[in-house]
């Protein structure tokens, strides 16, 4: 597993900038919400749940649990592994971030193994079930994992939970990124090098459809690859926040059904958060008006169901958000 080894960069003096709200606060509450970049899933989902816990947004203007001085906004940034180190020390008070690396991060487990704890990030919800795309190069003879040695092949840049999950696929599989041509990259900056027959393949992990993958398979440019075999079963029990997926045929042009992995994505904020303004964010979070938001936002949300808001939580929740579900007879007093 060495090769899962994070090297993040060093954030000069973070753990000193503590910029958490304060319920009660005569001035704006600040919620920034750390996502993705802007080829993925992270960014609208994370944008549309910003809109919704709004208070001058009115979206919940006459519920007891509305807090019109509330300002969220969504924060592009490199993913899961970046989102859970800032929201741990505080340059970021609430992110999206996939299930696994939270777990593997608070627990200083899996990639994380010999680092300190991320130990102050607590769960809000689970939203949905992320899927991991293979996508190649159309004409790269590439049709399964194992075609991709001594190919050109992005894993995603440092930060992301795409990468530190195709590391952890990549290894169940045997292959080290020496076994590849790797690069490191950002989605749009894989696509373009893709389209500029300048990479032969990248990994991404989000939600489908992602918008900049449609453009591709549109474009006759690239076709998806199935992670698929007797493998894929033993990656699945070996770490239970992976689940076998399914992309389903329409999904993407003149695609058929693609067998895939999934790993859900959750909202995770500071320890720090007042409990009240995370009872009040959680119970906007799954208000009939922001689940109607969602659904009619990106497809993606029309996954978000209160019934699997707890699935695969790994990290502990907040005390507020633990509330809320208690109230909903979810858990135990």
């Amino acid at each position: 597993m060495r090769y899962l080894k994070l090297r993040r960069s060093i954030r000069i003096a973070c753990a000193a900038v503590i910029l958490l709200p304060l319920a009660g606060s005569a001035d704006n509450t600040v919620i920034r919400i750390g996502t993705g970049g802007s080829a993925g899933t992270y960014f609208p989902i994370g944008s549309l749940i910003a809109q919704a816990i709004t208070g001058r947004n009115g979206l919940h203007a006459n519920a007891a649990y509305n807090e019109p001085e509330l300002v969220a906004i969504a924060q592009r940034a490199t993913g899961s592994a970046s989102n859970v180190t800032d929201v741990n020390t505080g340059l970021l008070e609430g992110g999206l971030a996939q299930a696994d690396v939270a777990h593997w991060a608070f627990n200083a487990t899996g990639p994380f193994e010999g680092e300190a704890p991320i130990d102050r990030i607590r769960g809000i919800a689970t939203l949905y079930l992320e899927s991991v795309h293979l996508v190649v190069r159309a004409g790269a003879n590439i049709n399964s994992i194992e075609d991709l040695k001594n190919q050109r092949v992005s894993l995603d840049e440092q930060g992301s939970g795409t990468r530190v999950d195709v590391l952890t696929i990549l290894d169940a599989y045997g292959f080290s990124p020496s076994a590849f041509k790797p690069a490191y990259l950002k989605t749009s900056d894989a696509i373009d090098r893709l389209r500029n027959n300048e990479l032969d393949a990248f990994f991404t992990i989000a939600g489908y459809p992602v918008n900049a993958v449609s453009q591709l398979l549109d474009d006759g440019v690239a076709k998806l690859v199935p992670i698929e075999g007797p493998l894929i079963d033993t990656i699945v029990d070996r770490y239970p926040y992976f689940s076998i997926d399914n992309i389903p045929q329409g999904t993407y042009k003149n695609t058929a059904s693609i067998r895939t992995i999934g790993v859900p994505a959750q909202l995770l904020i500071n320890s720090e958060i007042a409990d009240e303004l995370a009872y009040n964010i959680t119970s906007m979070l799954w208000s009939e008006a922001t689940l109607k938001l969602m659904s009619t936002g990106h497809p993606k949300g029309n996954d978000m169901q209160l019934e699997s808001a707890l699935a695969g939580m790994g990290v502990p929740l907040h005390p507020g958000a633990k509330r809320f579900y208690q109230e909903q007879g979810m858990l135990n007093e």
